[in-house]
């Protein structure tokens, strides 16, 4: 972990560890704690267990509601600016990946129409992996509109 950059890493996953491995304890899930990877401002934190692919929901929102609910818990003591990620069963690389082909078959499409398009609402990690994905693109640009939790990426064609 680079320390340097965030001094109480080790404790902000310690006590991430602690809290999930506590919550999971009072369910007959088995879900627990798995790899650690800081990656700053990240912590990432693989679920393991028999049980952790069923916690994705549809589109991860139970491993999005979980997430949020650590990230808040532990938001005063080590601020806002440090956030958990998990995932389970390498869920959020297949969403990556699959928001990645999107954003590009929809910039190819605006490039053709000469018309913007809007994705769905996306949660804020998903949003930056469009933004990221089209950011070199000379030829369109995005931007987010909305409020949370409707908040969503537009597409549109770069002018000049």
């Amino acid at each position: 972990m680079n320390q340097s950059f965030f001094p109480d890493a080790e404790d902000f996953a310690g006590d991430c560890t602690r809290y999930i491995t506590e919550l999971f304890s009072v369910t007959n899930l088995d879900v627990r704690p798995g790899t650690v990877d800081w990656n700053p401002p990240y912590l990432n934190m693989e679920l393991v267990g028999e049980d952790a692919a069923a916690i994705f929901g549809r589109y991860g929102e139970y491993l999005d509601s979980l997430q949020y609910l650590v990230n808040q818990a532990f938001a005063k003591r080590y601020g806002r600016e440090k956030r958990l990620i998990l995932d389970a069963g390498g869920y959020r690389e297949r969403r990556a990946q699959t928001l990645r082909k999107l954003a590009l078959d929809l910039a190819a499409q605006v490039k053709s129409l000469g018309q913007e398009a809007e994705l769905d609402p996306l949660p804020p990690q998903e949003r930056r992996i469009i933004h990221n994905t089209l950011a070199d693109d000379p030829e369109v640009t995005t931007y987010s509109e909305g409020m949370e939790p409707n908040r969503y990426v537009v597409i549109t064609p770069r002018i000049g």
